[in-house]
């Protein structure tokens, strides 16, 4: 399972708004969609979810 990240696509900074668990792409995309009860439709157009690199992933453990 791989960790994705979803931030506004509207957001100048690109601060993630929140962090799901998931094992792919399609399955992190239904994940927003029911915490922020959204169809997945107005999911992609809302936000931009990216997967957490490896290093990225390293980097938040080492900062807790």
């Amino acid at each position: 399972m791989d960790i994705y990240v979803y931030l506004f696509r509207n957001d100048s900074s690109q601060e993630p708004v929140g962090r799901v668990q998931a094992s792919g792409m399609f399955d992190a995309r239904k994940q927003v969609g029911i915490i922020k009860k959204l169809d997945i439709d107005l999911v992609d157009h809302l936000f931009i979810i990216k997967k957490l690199s490896d290093h990225e992933q390293q980097n938040r453990k080492n900062t807790r």
